[in-house]
């Protein structure tokens, strides 16, 4: 058949186009880059498993007062089952940590996360062994006031604060075996070794007296710390804390 022909012929021209169309889709075939598949379609079931469980321990650690769950976001990556996970951001307001510590605002961004997938089941403890962790945590006088009347050496003395610019006011009653009766306290809040935060009581008097130094440390050991460093999820590395506006600001 002369070359004219065959490229008049309409059933080859059929035939050819088919042929491109085919060798077309063959070559643009290929998988899909992974950062284009959502998070959820490379999870397998191992990794919601884990993702479950850290929610679920998240949910126990840091919850409102009231025990109903604040905002949690976990943001997995393909190796979640390991624990890597690209980000988590938890907010609440307020949010209660542990039994007594109680915030008005809680915001942390933990990035770049990777914890220890065991403990979540075999001490029911989110291990973090590297996050990049941001905090901000705002405290008034009604969170430390209700965290001393929970403490097990405070509850009972009625303690309440008062923000005096940079410093805390401390009232309430001492109830020591012999040493016992109306108190009135100036603290200040720092930051400790070890990522803690604590109350220094400045002056103690006790009905209008100013108390010896052993009475003071005695019950500053009863108040203290105030924030610990293994109180909050993902390390957060404490950096300061500062009165503004009469609210203590802890922040990373």
């Amino acid at each position: 058949m002369p070359l004219s022909s065959f490229f008049s012929c309409p059933l080859l021209n059929r035939v050819a186009l088919c042929a491109f169309l085919c060798g077309a889709l063959v070559l643009h075939s290929g998988p899909a880059p992974l950062s284009a598949a959502p998070a959820s379609s490379i999870l397998d079931a191992q990794d919601k498993k884990v993702i479950d469980r850290l929610s679920w321990l998240l949910n126990k650690r840091v919850k409102k007062p009231d025990g109903s769950k604040i905002n949690i976001s976990i943001v997995p990556t393909a190796r979640a089952s390991e624990g890597y996970f690209s980000q988590i951001k938890m907010s609440g307001a307020p949010a209660q940590l542990k039994k007594k510590f109680r915030v008005s605002q809680f915001a942390l961004d933990a990035r770049n996360v990777r914890i220890d997938v065991a403990s979540l089941w075999s001490v029911n403890r989110v291990k973090t062994y590297q996050s990049q962790t941001k905090l901000r945590a705002v405290i008034t006088e009604d969170d430390l006031t209700s965290m001393l009347a929970q403490g097990g050496a405070t509850k009972k003395m009625g303690l309440k604060i008062k923000f005096l610019g940079d410093k805390i006011g401390v009232t309430g009653n001492l109830n020591y075996a012999l040493i016992n009766g109306p108190i009135n306290g100036i603290g200040k809040l720092r930051m400790a070794p070890g990522h803690k935060v604590y109350l220094d009581i400045l002056s103690l008097k006790l009905r209008g007296v100013e108390v010896p130094g052993f009475i003071k440390n005695q019950f500053s050991g009863h108040i203290n710390p105030v924030i610990a460093y293994e109180d909050l999820p993902f390390n957060p590395p404490f950096k300061g804390i500062k009165m503004v506006e009469n609210k203590a600001v802890l922040s990373t």
